[in-house]
């Protein structure tokens, strides 16, 4: 079974946005979010929903190597999001001080970094969502 990339990028966008949104008003209050979480959450709600919709379809779960290529491909979804996004930041204060200060291969490597902690959230959650939903169909 393959995952819907189109919903899990719309899913993730909308968790983005979200998340975006809470910071913004957390700021009001004086209260900041943990800094990986922004990385981490979005990919782990649209993998869930994934999953629970794949457990409807199917109602089975997925075999080892079929999850880690739909984890890869949502991966894969979430780095062309980010890099269709990046010029929306690039002026960003935040993003020109960094440019500034950190050499650009050492960005980038950081990018590849957080790409493998998303994958390894997308497999995690991904499964996790299709025994939520297997465990929803049971009842």
């Amino acid at each position: 079974m393959q995952v819907n990339l189109i919903r899990y990028g719309l899913i993730w966008m909308a968790a983005s946005v979200g998340m975006m949104l809470l910071g913004l008003l957390l700021a009001q209050f004086g209260v900041g979010m943990p800094a990986g979480l922004a990385t981490v959450l979005p990919p782990m709600v649209a993998a869930v929903m994934e999953g629970m919709r794949i457990a409807q379809a199917t109602r089975e779960p997925l075999a080892g190597k079929a999850a880690w290529r739909n984890a890869a491909a949502m991966t894969g979804v979430v780095a062309v999001l980010t890099i269709v996004q990046l010029p929306l930041y690039w002026n960003n204060p935040v993003i020109v001080e960094a440019r500034q200060t950190i050499p650009l291969v050492f960005l980038a490597g950081i990018f590849v970094l957080l790409l493998a902690v998303i994958l390894m959230v997308n497999r995690l959650f991904l499964g996790h969502g299709i025994k939520l939903g297997l465990k929803r169909l049971e009842e």
